[in-house]
Formats: structure tokens, sequence, C-alpha cells
């Protein structure tokens, strides 16, 4: 019998459902067979990041995620470029009851510090990439100091409102660009702020004694000028090199500096954080507990030995003060204040006195207490003659500089310009502006 066309076409159709038919069948086989047997294990999550201990040491921190047990992770470790990665997980610190929980950090032991690290997590017998890390000229500490540490721009937002918050919470003494001092002058600041935004020459016997220095350049002394308070300090940051040469003074406090560190005649009272280069000298000295970590190369010479130093990958760094000091208010406003409005050329200062110059500079003389002296577009000079009586106030140049030359001057400067003290054995004092001035709708910018 003959096979007819439509024939030849049902057979073709059912065959094709045959074959899907058998293919379903076999995925449905397969998949019952997967879903039966043993799940892989999940993989952890968790962030991993490096820095340097209280202790200077290189560690590891978990800052979040999932606990690792030991076993469930590896570090692997490159000491130097192009050495490749090596398992070293042996090499830190076992977490406390071999779990790593958020928030404990694992020291490195190791005798040559990290220039990269990848820590891996191991689940079903593989591994999976946490973190990886490259470290020299960045990271960052455990345990900081929180306000050295703030990731930069935090305080940029709204800059010209927040000044005043910075000054009054920060206690801000001196705020411009130049800090000048001469001879045995002391700038007395216990708990207080100075910020320098450019570099800062100390010569002579004078002292910086305040809590915490900012300075936007580099810092050189060749005299016995000290920085630092030895009754509250905290922090010095150079936003550059840090130079000490001659005489012999004493560094209280932290110091981060962010380029080379010259160190020779002068006792270091604290921690010291070099982002650069290191060059130690005949004279440098160390006081209990005080130690240096650097990044870069020690270039001291031989012969002088330092067990105080220790090499680092990590430099911790800090954030530089980017406040722009704000401009006067308008005119009226120191007129509704009871402000002097015109100002001579050169005038006795009187107690309590409230002064604004719209135009030019502004020159005083004698001695007074409790006194506000603005120069809008000039400078501020202040000349007294009487040692045993201060001067004390409020000092506000924004687009000039304040000079001094007398024996005692307490209070707080503000001048982008900078604070020039032309008398030697000059005694400067902090006080903060709201002893000054209590009324926050009272303040002159």
């Amino acid at each position: 019998m003959g096979q007819y066309r439509g024939e030849e076409g049902v057979s073709e159709v059912i065959a094709a459902v045959l074959l899907v038919g058998i293919t379903v069948l076999a995925v449905t086989i397969m998949t019952a067979i997967l879903l039966s047997g043993p799940q892989p294990d999940e993989v952890p999550h968790a962030a991993i990041v490096a820095g340097i201990s209280e202790t200077g040491s290189f560690a590891l921190t978990h800052e979040g995620g999932d606990p690792m047990r030991e076993g469930e992770y590896r570090i692997y470790i490159e000491t130097k470029t192009g050495s490749g990665l090596e398992n070293r997980t042996g090499d830190f610190t076992k977490p406390a009851g071999g779990v790593w929980l958020v928030g404990e950090n694992i020291t490195y032991r190791g005798a040559r510090m990290p220039e990269r690290v990848v820590v891996t997590a191991i689940s079903g017998g593989s591994e999976t990439i946490l973190t990886e890390v490259a470290f020299r000229g960045g990271g960052r500490v455990f345990d900081p100091d929180p306000e050295v540490l703030e990731e930069p721009g935090e305080e940029e937002e709204e800059e010209e409102e927040e000044f005043i918050d910075y000054v009054i919470d920060e206690n801000v003494f001196v705020y411009g660009t130049i800090l000048d001092i001469i001879g045995s002058t002391r700038v007395i600041g216990d708990g207080a702020t100075v910020v320098i935004n450019e570099g800062l020459s100390l010569e002579g016997s004078g002292d910086v004694a305040v809590s915490n220095i900012y300075v936007n350049g580099s810092v050189t002394s060749g005299g016995s000028s000290s920085l630092g308070s030895p009754d509250t300090p905290r922090k010095i940051c150079i936003n550059g090199d840090l130079t000490l040469t001659g005489g012999d003074r004493s560094i209280y406090g932290d110091i981060y500096v962010n380029g080379n560190f010259n160190f020779k005649g002068a006792t270091i009272r604290g921690k010291v954080y070099v982002g650069g280069d290191l060059t130690l000298g005949w004279g440098a000295k160390f006081a209990d507990g005080a130690h240096i970590y650097y990044t870069g190369a020690n270039k001291t010479p031989s012969g002088i030995n330092c067990d105080s130093c220790t090499p680092n990958a990590v430099y911790p760094g800090f954030a530089m003060p980017a406040l722009e000091i704000p401009l006067t208010k308008p005119d009226d406003w120191y007129d509704r204040g009871n402000y002097t409005m015109e100002w001579p050329l050169s005038k006795a200062l009187s107690n309590n006195e409230k002064i604004f110059v719209s135009e030019g500079s502004i020159s005083t003389s004698g001695s007074a207490t409790n006194v506000t002296i603005i120069a809008r577009d000039g400078n501020i000079t202040i000349s007294s003659n009487e040692w045993s009586v201060p001067v004390t106030g409020v000092f506000f140049a924004p687009k000039g500089k304040v000079t001094f030359n007398g024996g005692f001057l307490k209070g707080v400067v503000i001048a982008r310009d900078g604070f020039f003290v032309e008398s030697g054995g000059t005694t400067v004092t902090f006080k903060n502006i709201d002893q000054y001035i209590s009324n926050p709708e009272d303040y002159p910018f």
C-alpha cells in the first residue's frame, strides 16, 4: 500500500513529541538527583579591612558580615613587589575562641610588612576572594583618634555656616595662614586648637604649647622651641615635612607627618606616624612610650640606632580642617550692636570696647579687657607698653593679619594672613570666644 504525504507529516510530529518528552524526563530525573544530594555550603560574606594596630603592627579587622571560623578563611601575602602571594594564615594571631567576630582584629607576626594582601573565604572546597588590598602609601589605623581620621571632605559642606561652631567646639585659638613668633614668646592653649594654612618656622626659645596643631605645609625649627601642650597633649598634624634641627626641645602629643621627618635635638613624647622618609640625627631622644612608625625609607646614618622606630606599610593620615574664614556681617549690623564705626589712625583702647572698621586697617595702643576688634578689609595692630596688664578679647581680620607688640594677649585670633607677635618674651593665652560673647546672636561673623 502506498504512503501518502499526510502520513509522513504525522510521523514527523509524533517523533518530535517523543523527543521532547524524553528530554523533559531526563531533565526531571537529573534535577531530582541533584536536589536529593547534599547542597553546597553557602559562601560567607565578610568585610575585611587592613591597617595598623595601636602598637604599630599590621592587622586585619572584621568590620561586618558573617563570623569567620578557623579553617573558613585564608590570608595570602606578598611582602615584596613581584614576589607572588603566599598562604601566610599561620602568621596571624588566632581569633578568640576560634571564631573571627565582627569588630575583632587579628595581628600579623611576620618579619616583613606586606605590600599586598588577599583574604579568601573557603566553602565547599572552593575559595572566594573577600578583599584584596595594596597598602603602601595608604590605609587606616584601628582604634584611632576619630578627629584625625575623618574622611576628607566631611567638614566641607556649608563651610561658612559651620565655621563658628568649629571655633567654639574645637576651642580654636588661632586660625590663619601664618603663625610668626620671635624670641622667647609662649603661646599657651591647653585644650585649644591652632590651624595654620601655610608652613610654620620656629626659631629661638619660644613655645607653641597648644593641644592640637594643624599645619598645611612644612614645619622647621632650628632653635629650642617646643610644640604641643605638656599638660594636655593631643595631636600635631603636619601636611608636609617636619624638620627639627639644633637646639633641645620637647614635642608633646601624637604627631602625624604627611611628608618626611628629619629629627635631631628634640625629645619625642608620643607616637609619630610618618608618611615619607625618616632621618634621625645625634641628639634624638624618646620618652617612655614614644615611638616612630614610618612608611618610606629609613635614611638614618649608620651608627645611629633607633629601637623605637618601626617600618610600616600603612600610614593613617589625617584630615586637614578645610573651613574658609567667613566674611563680616553687613555694616548696619555692627552699627546696631553699638560698635565704634569710625576709628582714627591710632587710639588707646578702653575696656569692653567694640570696634568695626569697614575700610583700611586698625591700629590701637594700651591695654584693655574684653574688647572686640574687627577689620573688614585690612589689618589689626595692637601695641601695649603695659607688660603687667593683658589685652583680652576677640580679634578678627578676614582679609588681613593681626600683629601684637606687647607683654600679654588673651583671647581668639582669626586672621586670613596670619598672627604675628613682634615682641620677645610675650605670653599669648587662649580663651574661647564664648568667654567674651555669651549670646550666639552677637557673634560678629
